[in-house]
């Protein structure tokens, strides 16, 4: 039998047409593909980059950083007492009412300088008390806000604390605002949590140039450890 060559080639011709369509619709696809993430990669690879940074940010900054802190005496003091301390612990302010911190500063002057850390470890009002005291110091007021705190025998409770603030003059929109807000719970956490690495769990102690001091001692004591650092200096 003869079969006819056109009958042959058609088939053919058609199988190749639509493969041929076939792979110019895949290579189309591929290069859409390609173009894509060429445009997208570096935008994922630019906010990556981006939220590491801001990680990495969050990372290292210290909420509590020292030279925020209340303080009283100049940076150059050649000692350096740091107290931490809680509103409601009734052995920070028998402390207080002994007047040690007074008697210090009389006697020392310019030659220490005195720091408060926040330790709110004692009562369920404490941390509450410590946020309210950063907001006293946030309008400058915070040794005015701790002595009127540990005059009354360490009361704080929410209604005490504002009537400590409006006492002492504080702006008491600003004052509720960041009460209510807790914006400086992050700083008194870190600054309890850094209370903790030296190894006292009870309040208040001192830290003299780095020297472990516990307890409401007088201020003969303060001076056993004050004095042979400023003879040192000499």
């Amino acid at each position: 039998m003869k079969t006819n060559p056109g009958l042959q080639t058609e088939p053919a011709n058609a199988k190749q047409n639509v493969l041929r369509k076939r792979l110019f619709i895949s290579g189309a696809v591929l290069v859409l593909l390609i173009v894509a993430v060429l445009i997208v990669l570096p935008r994922l690879n630019f906010k990556v980059a981006v939220a590491l940074r801001n990680v990495q940010a969050s990372l290292s900054t210290n909420p509590a950083p020292m030279d925020a802190a209340p303080a009283l005496g100049p940076k150059t003091a050649p000692v350096t007492i740091i107290e931490y301390a809680d509103f409601g612990c009734p052995s920070c302010w028998f402390w207080y009412k002994t007047g040690v911190l007074n008697q210090l500063r009389a006697k020392y002057g310019d030659q220490i300088r005195f720091i408060w850390r926040d330790y709110p470890v004692i009562t369920l009002l404490s941390p509450d008390a410590a946020e309210a005291g950063q907001c006293a110091n946030e309008q400058g007021k915070f040794w005015e806000f701790h002595d009127a705190v540990y005059e009354h025998q360490g009361s704080i409770g929410a209604s005490d604390l504002q009537a400590y603030a409006a006492a002492i003059g504080l702006n008491m929109s600003q004052f509720d605002q960041c009460t209510s807000s807790h914006r400086y719970r992050d700083r008194v956490n870190a600054e309890q949590t850094e209370a903790f690495t030296h190894g006292y769990h009870g309040a208040p102690f001192f830290l003299v140039n780095n020297q472990l001091l516990l307890g409401a001692q007088p201020l003969s004591v303060f001076a056993s450890f004050i004095d042979p650092l400023l003879a040192a200096k000499k």
